[in-house]
């Protein structure tokens, strides 16, 4: 007969299979306990819940007891320990969910980066990164339903993927009354302000942006039968990005599909360098740019494949 509690969680791992399909090795995406058997001790991300008297600079959240933040769970709970997921009383980490097409990227040097999710931090999610044995390295605090793409040069490289900051998702949870819906600069960590805005951003190998690109656009289009284009301003805070995996040139150059219905050709170092409008304004397209041997890029939008050349 169990008579104690026994906290239950969601486990997704990161997994490695010989040739001969049997297993190298498995880690927990979520994090193991730190002291064996205690729950609570556990967790990667410390990007949670916050305490105005000892704020974490890396969290999104508001303070706790504000509009969008934590609530105190009281001595024991998130409050002593800051940067906890809410959801779980314990230090974030990475789920895997089914509608999720993230995939692992193997890095030049070995280590794997998985685009993992985490509700917490605005449905963001958070890139992971591991050794080539599975050892927990770094994270940044956006993954999800993202394949990264890395960019080798001057004897290392890069790490590219979508960077969004989700609006009207609620910052932790679904309730409007405690999770304010919106996202702006007044609902966030005053001292980490992330107001909804959609990027693509580049990275070193330690996971520190290298430099961001802002979809800035604001205009839903559609291109009419006779080729004509028709647009209506209604995105004030810009589209989404809803590639699920960038491609990338031999000269650095970045290759993703929004969905405002462009391909955007994006320079090192952050700046556009040109932007074609293909089909339609169109939300959660969520397919990858691709980049053929012949130099083609290929995208998807409205149910179309285009192909992209000089």
């Amino acid at each position: 007969l169990q008579t104690a509690s026994v906290p239950i969680s969601r486990y997704g791992y990161l997994v490695a299979i010989n040739p001969n399909l049997t297993l190298k090795w498995a880690t927990s995406l979520r994090g193991d306990d730190q002291t064996p058997g205690d729950y609570f001790s556990g967790g990667y991300f410390t990007d949670g819940c916050n305490d105005p008297n000892n704020p974490d600079p890396n969290s999104i959240l508001n303070y706790d007891g504000q509009a969008g933040g934590c609530r105190d769970l009281g001595t024991t709970g998130n409050a002593v320990t800051r940067g906890r997921d809410p959801a779980t009383n314990r230090l974030g980490g990475g789920r895997v969910l089914d509608d999720a097409s993230s995939t692992p990227t193997i890095a030049p040097d070995g280590s794997i980066i998985y685009g993992a999710y985490s509700r917490y931090n605005y449905a963001q999610g958070h890139l992971m990164r591991f050794s080539s044995t599975g050892q927990f390295l770094g994270t940044f605090g956006f993954g999800w339903d993202i394949t990264a793409g890395t960019y080798q040069h001057d004897g290392t490289y890069s790490i590219v993927l979508k960077n969004n900051h989700y609006g009207e998702v609620g910052s932790y949870c679904n309730v409007d009354s405690i999770c304010p819906p919106d996202r702006t600069a007044a609902n966030t960590n005053p001292a980490n302000p992330t107001p909804e805005a959609y990027f693509v951003s580049q990275l070193s190998p330690s996971m520190a942006i290298e430099w961001t690109f802002q979809n800035t656009n604001t205009l839903s289009c559609t291109r009419n039968s006779n080729g004509t284009i028709t647009c209506v301003s209604d995105h004030p805070n810009g589209f989404e990005w809803c590639v699920n995996a960038p491609a990338i040139d031999a000269n650095g150059v970045v290759y993703a599909n929004s969905e405002d219905g462009n391909m955007y050709a994006i320079n090192q170092g952050g700046t556009l360098k040109q932007r074609l409008f293909q089909q339609l304004a169109l939300g959660a397209a969520y397919t990858p740019a691709s980049l053929g041997g012949d130099g083609k890029i290929y995208s998807q939008n409205a149910g179309h494949l285009f192909v992209i050349g000089r």
